[in-house]
């Protein structure tokens, strides 16, 4: 395990922000980004990656109207395309700046409430700076919020299953703790957030504390194609790949509720998602 700094009320660890987008999405500048300047406790930089492309210019214009009092480090990821490696990219460049630092996630749809980033930080000073903070991320359908509890604990079962909370938009991780796993998972089309979670809470000593507050929000947009659509493709071999990693973990009643999420939430069946896993029932 990588050395973590003792529980210090005087130490303030560097909060950096990190945002993956592609410049088709509207939603960074109208949404995200605005979420981002009104934090009570300011980022010490935002890094902002495009997936293959670069942001024009008249945006980079209106961006840097709204993040006057921040350093915006702009990237593109020139790798293969997807979130995985756009992410790795920001996350790559936070180590070359910022050794010992959080980092804050926030997907380019999602927004943070105007405390989240200081209500992280109050619960990382008083937890002695764990590997992670998780506060709640409420679920808003159709800019209807949907009712759920902020997440209190958490296991690796629960993500071997589903997602009980820990998402893009509230990861609030330490950046040596995401170097020590591996960063996230190249070539994995969904399940990102399942995979990264299962990682570090398998970690040795992982140390993980919990807001008890929702101050942020997932918003799903059912009008717009997306990796949850209904027999979405993308999904299936997320799953499939997921399930390659992950299946050793799982017993036979985790299994089973696995496939049948899968089923019920994107309507693939365990015979095609092991199909495409290239693997068979017995696996």
């Amino acid at each position: 395990m990588l050395n973590r700094p003792i529980n210090d009320e005087d130490t303030r660890l560097p909060i950096v922000g990190l945002i993956a987008t592609i410049p088709t999405r509207d939603t960074l500048l109208r949404v995200a980004v605005p979420s981002v300047a009104s934090q009570a406790r300011q980022l010490d930089a935002l890094v902002i990656v495009n997936d293959n492309a670069t942001l024009p210019a008249s945006e980079v214009q209106a961006l840097g109207n709204l993040m006057r009092c921040i350093p915006v480090h702009l990237l593109s990821n020139t790798r293969a395309p997807g979130a995985a490696n756009t992410w790795n990219t920001g996350i790559k460049h936070i180590a070359s700046y910022w050794p010992d630092a959080y980092v804050a996630i926030l997907d380019d749809d999602d927004q943070w409430d105007h405390d989240h980033l200081k209500i992280c930080e109050d619960s990382a000073r008083t937890a002695g700076w764990p590997d992670a903070v998780i506060s709640g991320l409420r679920l808003r359908i159709d800019g209807a919020d949907v009712p759920r509890d902020p997440p209190l604990s958490l296991c690796v079962e629960d993500f071997l299953t589903g997602n009980p909370g820990w998402q893009g938009s509230n990861t609030f991780v330490r950046l040596n703790t995401l170097i020590e796993v591996g960063l996230f998972t190249e070539g994995l089309a969904s399940c990102n957030d399942r995979d990264l979670a299962i990682r570090i809470l398998s970690l040795k000593g992982a140390r993980i504390a919990f807001t008890g507050r929702h101050t942020a929000s997932w918003n799903l947009d059912t009008c717009r194609s997306s990796l949850s659509s209904h027999r979405g493709e993308a999904k299936r071999m997320g799953l499939a790949k997921f399930f390659a990693l992950h299946n050793h973990r799982m017993n036979e009643t985790v299994r089973r509720h696995f496939f049948q999420r899968a089923e019920k939430l994107f309507g693939w069946s365990s015979e095609e998602i092991l199909a495409c896993a290239g693997t068979t029932t017995n696996a």
